[in-house]
């Protein structure tokens, strides 16, 4: 009886070590390719957000960063980091225009809290580029918010064109439809009260926030026409990948207007596979930060770790 104990316990133990020792599900490898030289706004009047934040984010603090990462996760690549921060620089971005904005990056994250160590340089950055300080605040609600990553996903997708790397880093788009109050808001209020809910206070890059109300109105408008009207969003074979882009803007709003339920299904039908496809080994949780030890997976798509803060308050 002793002897079938003791095997009982071997194998136990054998099981647990072996558990304890697989290695954890990484996020999709990032593709060897060089970072653009600049961000890849597809609108003129953004640009000069871009120009803003290059002069208020001098290099010197950018290099001090990213020796800091690979000096804290030293199986992490200088490649790596100049992703997350290229990410980065166009998550804040969309902070100098939107009001609050979820964080749904693990790396770009964590590349946004060791610029956080450098003190003295966040503060004179966040002065320089937003005229006060963002705020760095956790998400202690740690249920997946999909509505609001379809907004986010709406709002990059306006902005910037997708790189192979974008879609590894903030895991896969267009996966949720978006939030029903959003839609209603975005239909229903007139552009102040628009202004004043979803985007920071100030005249700064009007014409930008004035840009996305009116594209968000109009492609509701086009949505319902075409539902009117019996006529399918489609999307021809061989289009631009510009046009692809613009096209996947105009299907979030069109399903998740009218087929909210089926949304990831027609996604998945009319949208690039690259687009849409998850960029993970596997099932389960996965592991998304350069260490590879968060607890959640802020690159899945639907969940948020932290989000943005400015002078105007959080919203998430």
């Amino acid at each position: 009886m002793e002897f079938f104990v003791v095997i009982f316990i071997m194998i136990f133990l054998a099981v647990i070590i072996t558990a304890a020792n697989r290695p954890k599900k990484r996020i999709g490898t990032l593709k060897k390719t060089p970072v653009p030289d600049d961000l890849g706004l597809q609108i003129t009047a953004a640009m000069p957000i871009e120009e803003k934040l290059e002069q208020s984010l001098p290099f010197s603090y950018e290099d001090n960063v990213l020796n800091r990462v690979v000096r804290e996760f030293p199986k992490t690549s200088s490649l790596q980091v100049d992703w997350a921060i290229y990410e980065l620089k166009r998550y804040f971005v969309m902070n100098a225009i939107l009001k609050s904005v979820p964080m749904f990056s693990a790396k770009a994250d964590e590349v946004w809290h060791e610029m956080l160590m450098f003190t003295r340089e966040y503060q004179q950055f966040c002065n320089s580029f937003f005229g006060g300080y963002l705020h760095h605040a956790p998400n202690l609600n740690t249920a997946p918010i999909p509505g609001e990553r379809a907004f986010f996903d709406w709002v990059y997708l306006s902005l910037f064109k997708v790189e192979e790397n974008s879609k590894i880093i903030w895991g896969a788009f267009l996966k949720h439809p978006m939030k029903k109050e959003i839609l209603s808001d975005f239909r229903n209020m007139d552009d102040e009260a628009l202004l004043e809910k979803y985007f920071n206070t100030g005249k700064e890059y009007m014409d930008v926030k004035m840009y996305l109300i009116h594209k968000m109105k109009d492609e509701m408008n086009e949505a319902d026409r075409l539902m009117n009207n019996g006529d399918l969003l489609t999307l021809e074979k061989g289009t631009d990948k510009s046009q692809v882009y613009m096209y996947a803007s105009s299907a979030i709003i069109f399903y998740s207007l009218y087929e909210p339920d089926l949304y990831e299904d027609h996604m998945h039908e009319y949208m690039p596979k690259e687009l849409t496809k998850d960029h993970y080994a596997g099932g389960g949780s996965s592991c998304s930060g350069f260490g590879c030890n968060s607890s959640s997976d802020s690159d899945s798509g639907g969940g948020s770790s932290c989000s943005s803060c400015g002078g105007g308050g959080c919203s998430s």
